[in-house]
């Protein structure tokens, strides 16, 4: 797959809105085939005539909060809609709940995790064993710069980013020799749906953390930049499809794209503090060790 032309069977888990209906429409325009998901189609009837009208393209039912089972059958009877199976399945679907650490329930940051984290994971389980059997594929894990970076008010969204950047990294060195491909994208800022009111829980802060505390500015600051987001979600759709296509040679090796130009700032941002501090803590991490 990688540095080739061929034609490329996808499957995209939260079709439905965002990036994920960006990059099927993006997919059937490319004359690949696409399999679009969502929890429930019959919310939007629209797309799924607009995505089966095209013969590359199929609509069906997942949810990645079912079951592994249940998830397991459902990628295999999607891995026979087109010939050659699935080539790579884009793990974009996601939840986000923000609000300060200390404001934000236990059930609610374990329904995050259940999404982001396990959902994700049983999706990559899933679909491995067809990918090792053929002997290709690609798993695409959208994540975010907040799998970088943390900011106030989002710490239990980075956290399970967090969680899904590592599986990815251990994904990636496990099946590798297995010619299976994994890339973890970082996605900044894009003009999507991601930070309307209905989209994204927010639990108020409580009196410690309201304004000018940083999690109420925090809070304002996403609130603010609904519709503003400096990221076009067309470009970068297309830039995904090169990655894993093979059409932008540069992009087939490396295991994480970070797209957006906020996102390329602020984690090199971090990379320097990270520097800086383990920098300055050479000396102290080095005397640690047994004398003799």
């Amino acid at each position: 797959m990688n540095g080739t032309q061929q034609k490329l069977t996808w499957l995209v888990t939260g079709s439905s809105n965002g990036i994920g209906l960006a990059l099927v429409r993006y997919i059937l325009n490319t004359g690949d085939n696409v399999i679009a998901t969502s929890r429930n189609p019959s919310k939007t009837p629209e797309l799924v005539k607009e995505v089966e009208s095209h013969l590359n393209g199929r609509w069906i039912t997942l949810d990645i909060s079912w079951p592994q089972d249940k998830i397991t059958r459902t990628i295999e009877e999607a891995d026979i809609l087109f010939e050659g199976g699935i080539n790579a399945i884009v793990n974009n679907a996601t939840f986000a709940i923000a609000g300060a650490i200390e404001d934000i329930p236990e059930e609610d940051a374990k329904a995050e995790f259940d999404i982001n984290v396990w959902g994700t994971l049983r999706v990559c389980k899933a679909i491995l064993p067809l990918m090792r059997q053929r002997g290709r594929g690609t798993i695409v894990q959208i994540s975010s710069l907040l799998g970088l970076v943390v900011f106030p008010a989002l710490g239990i969204y980075s956290a399970s980013k967090f969680a899904l950047e590592a599986i990815s990294e251990a994904i990636s060195q496990e099946t590798s020799s297995f010619g299976i491909r994994t890339l973890i994208v970082n996605l900044g800022s894009f003009r999507t749906n991601f930070l309307a009111p209905d989209a994204m829980p927010v639990h108020e802060p409580s009196e410690p953390y309201k304004a000018p505390h940083a999690v109420a500015v925090s809070l304002q600051n996403e609130h603010n930049k609904h519709g503003k987001q400096p990221g076009d979600p067309e470009k970068a759709v297309k830039i995904i499809h090169d990655a894993v296509s093979g059409r932008d040679p540069s992009l087939t090796k490396v295991l994480r794209l970070p797209l957006g130009e906020d996102c390329w700032g602020a984690t090199m941002a971090r990379v320097d503090q990270m520097r800086n501090d383990i920098d300055g803590c050479k000396e102290a991490a080095c005397s640690t060790n047994h004398s003799t």
